[in-house]
């Protein structure tokens, strides 16, 4: 477990930094300077970008991950595994581009009432190509256990970059449309860095012709064929409603929804943090037919997750009020839809690491059946709840969605494994964010919303944090936090 606390802890640090500059950009920023409606449009490319990305990559990346971990430590056999491995991934972007250009007319007849998306609907090409690019050497590095370079250019490097052109837009330094193009080249520049490490670090090695991969891509195919629907179902969840929305409600209402998906989905980052180093460790406890660690892993991811997420969602509750106090009145609408995302995706941290254990076990096949009834279930619900209650349908059409699929995925896993993720302390930490969600509500402090967010913050964050340390809510915690000082005492 040493090497998954300690990039665990690297991710997790990268992570909440970029979490920081998005929020600084998302609540200070974006908001004021662009509007509803122009930040709705940055988000709609964003959304219609990551899930193009998904279905071209096909669910390579977890193929990746789960088979070169395996391969012999040769850099050339797995140089070669990955130049076969992504070859569809390059065929489907060939076909992805051309009926881009082929179709151009009826993808713009989608959005006939954003016309500000219509203008710059093209911009999705350099921003998939950028996209699936990232993500296919991005899973490569990873599967080397290295995870953190990855993670400082997706959380940290480009939304410093898009600040950056975000104040030059600002200060009149370039127009919106040239903003625009430096945001698709924010993309764009973080892949080729990526490229360079991958290729300074001798990961990919670019010509290795003598070098022989020993896996049938028959069989690595497949596994991807059915990998791909375990993430491209929480991707579409994740953005098919802010697409629907802006079909259905325009761009400015795309725009209020797409700043209280954000900040419902806060919470997932002890997820992100975790999930980029935990999967080749069950891919390798598989191989080895370890049953305990994977239920001890199981059971981690589950307690950890929940404990850090549920501090997250109880501080933004209880913050709401002034959070919007920061931001212009066309936003409010989005207060409700931040409770209703955010307790799904709550739900699915607390259900742990169910959707990795399915995927690199032998079972991986069961994803096939239920994400394909998810993805239907999710359109349907958007497509029949949005032109009916608006924004609110959107949510409930998620957070419906997001539960009913970690609720198969769990039931699933006990019945062909016989773990669960709960424990008595999973109870002890919900009972715990329920009293800190009272004292927030208590605590009025008054004067700048800032100041009334952070002082509420830092005593809910103290109580919770001090009661989880003293009962023992979590041992990885609480060892961290003891070798944490053990280190601070040994430099003084």
């Amino acid at each position: 477990m040493g090497i998954i606390i300690k990039q665990s802890i690297r991710n997790a640090t990268l992570t909440y930094l970029g979490i920081g500059l998005g929020l600084l950009s998302t609540i200070f920023l974006f908001p004021h300077i662009l509007g509803a409606e122009k930040y709705g449009l940055t988000r709609s490319l964003i959304a219609i970008t990551t899930i193009s990305s998904q279905i071209i990559t096909l669910g390579i990346p977890n193929t990746i991950l789960k088979f070169v971990p395996t391969l012999e430590k040769d850099q050339g056999v797995r140089s070669q595994f990955f130049r076969r491995v992504i070859s569809p991934s390059i065929f489907i972007l060939t076909i992805y581009v051309t009926s881009f250009f082929f179709f151009e007319s009826h993808w713009l007849s989608l959005y006939a009432d954003s016309p500000l998306l219509e203008v710059y609907l093209w911009l999705v090409i350099p921003m998939v190509f950028a996209s699936t690019t990232f993500s296919l050497f991005s899973a490569f590095i990873k599967a080397s256990l290295d995870t953190v370079f990855a993670t400082f250019l997706q959380d940290v490097l480009l939304r410093i970059l898009i600040l950056i052109f975000l104040v030059f837009y600002f200060f009149d330094i370039i127009s919106f449309p040239h903003f625009m193009l430096g945001f698709v080249s924010a993309y764009l520049l973080n892949m080729l860095i990526l490229l360079a490490y991958s290729l300074s670090q001798k990961y990919y090695l670019p010509s290795t012709s003598n070098a022989y991969s020993p896996f049938d891509l028959k069989e690595t195919f497949t596994y991807s064929f059915f990998a791909f629907f375990s993430g491209f179902t929480m991707i579409l969840v994740s953005n098919i409603d802010l697409i629907m929305v802006d079909m259905f409600e325009g761009l400015e209402n795309a725009g209020i929804y797409a700043l209280a998906m954000y900040m419902g989905t806060v919470i997932t980052v002890p997820r992100k943090s975790l999930a980029k180093i935990i999967h080749p460790i069950l891919t390798k406890s598989f191989n080895e037919n370890n049953l305990a660690e994977i239920k001890r892993l199981y059971t981690q991811s589950s307690i950890n997750q929940l404990l850090f997420s549920l501090i997250i969602y109880v501080g933004i509750l209880t913050s709401l009020d002034d959070l919007y106090r920061l931001l212009p009145n066309e936003f409010s609408e989005g207060k409700p839809i931040i409770a209703i995302l955010g307790l799904a995706y709550l739900f699915d941290l607390a259900t742990g690491s169910n959707g990795q254990i399915i995927i690199t076990s032998k079972y991986f096949r069961f994803d096939f059946i239920s994400s394909l009834i998810l993805m239907i279930g999710a359109v349907l619900l958007n497509y029949f709840l949005i032109p009916k209650y608006g924004l609110m349908g959107a949510a409930i059409a998620t957070a419906t969605s997001v539960g009913l699929y970690n609720l198969i995925k769990t039931i699933f896993v006990w019945f062909v494994l016989r773990i669960q993720p709960f424990k008595w302390h999973t109870l002890s930490i919900i009972v715990l964010g329920i009293v800190c969600f009272y004292l927030g509500e208590l605590i009025n402090i008054g004067g700048h919303p800032i100041l009334s967010i952070t002082i509420r913050s830092a005593i809910i964050g103290t109580t919770y944090l001090g009661i989880a340390y003293t009962f023992r809510l979590s041992d990885e915690f609480n060892t961290t936090i003891e070798e944490l000082v053990v280190k601070l005492k040994s430099k003084n």
